[in-house]
């Protein structure tokens, strides 16, 4: 009987299988987290679009009308849009022979609140 010999077999060990696993499972987890990081900042911007067009259509709204209409004080009041609910808050100062408008528009909860101001002077 004689033995025979075996010819060496190119193949991949268990510890180079094992290290391709985890490269590749290190490469998904972070790419899932640059995904979800990009699409709640993605979110953000458009929460704060959406809030400059409100204080910008507030502005424009008081400009078109009369300056005697613009009444100076306090103003607030609740947009729910979507899934979110918007407070657009007005407050106007009587400056001299102008008024100094500032609408401020936030949203979110107490602990993560955003807010946009925009200020413009209204005469007459």
């Amino acid at each position: 009987m004689t033995v025979k010999q075996r010819k060496p077999v190119a193949a991949f060990t268990l510890i180079e299988v094992m290290a391709a696993i985890l490269i590749v499972t290190i490469v998904i987890a972070g790419s899932s987290f640059l995904f979800v990081t990009g699409r709640s900042q993605i979110n953000l911007q458009k929460q704060y679009r959406v809030a400059t067009q409100l204080a910008a259509q507030k502005l424009e709204e008081l400009k078109a009308g009369a300056y005697s209409d613009i009444v100076v004080g306090d103003d607030s009041n609740s947009i729910p849009l979507e899934d979110l609910s918007y407070t657009r808050s007005t407050h106007t100062v009587n400056a001299g022979s102008y008024k100094e408008v500032t609408v401020t528009v936030s949203w979110g909860q107490a602990d993560n609140e955003h807010n946009v101001s925009m200020v413009t002077c209204i005469a007459p």
